[in-house]
């Protein structure tokens, strides 16, 4: 028996391209579906890791922020410190400096020719003289000898007089004497001076 195919070529076709079309849309549409959540899954991994890696690091952060403070609280207690010292320093080289300065003036009288009647010393460095000398050359080299001490400034005379003390013809004076901060290289409690 002969079958007659009464239909136009075309739509016999076309029937056949319909079937293979859809399956290839479906293919190509999985293997889209596929890539798309295969990237999904891909980039969102990487995401939950950067996540987590943020949350350490940010962690670290917090730790170390907590160390600079503490740092930072240690450093000012450590310079608080360094000023104290410095200001107890200071004190310790200042405070032997008046024993110096009347040193400085014992040392520089000359003997049996000027004596010492009145002596003060003021907080300021400022000491006050007034006495007797054998002649004025005594006074001049005294006065003279002061002005070489590193720690006189200044030797000011406010005046000077005969006076007749027991038939001898003496100088009366009154000076004084403006003194100045000087350090040797010494030590002083185990720290060293530069002068």
């Amino acid at each position: 028996m002969i079958t007659i195919n009464l239909q136009p070529q075309r739509q016999r076709a076309r029937t056949i391209h319909v079937h293979t079309d859809a399956v290839v849309i479906a293919v190509v549409l999985f293997l889209l579906t596929s890539t798309l959540g295969g990237v999904h899954w891909y980039y969102s991994s990487q995401i939950a890791a950067l996540q987590s890696e943020i949350t350490a690091k940010t962690q670290i952060k917090n730790t170390l922020q907590e160390r600079i403070g503490h740092i930072n609280a240690l450093l000012q207690e450590v310079e608080t410190l360094q000023g104290k010292v410095k200001i107890i320093k200071d004190v310790r080289m200042r405070q032997g400096l008046p024993v110096r300065y009347i040193d400085e003036l014992v040392v520089r009288i000359p003997a049996n020719k000027l004596w010492v009647e009145t002596f003060s010393l003021n907080a300021n460095g400022l000491i006050s003289l007034s006495g007797v000398a054998l002649d004025n050359q005594s006074f001049a080299h005294f006065v003279e000898t002061l002005r070489e001490s590193k720690y006189v400034a200044r030797v000011d005379t406010q005046r000077t007089s005969r006076h007749t003390i027991q038939g001898l013809g003496l100088v009366s004076f009154q000076c004084s004497v403006t003194t100045q901060e000087y350090f040797e290289q010494t030590e002083t409690n185990g720290t060293m001076n530069n002068g």
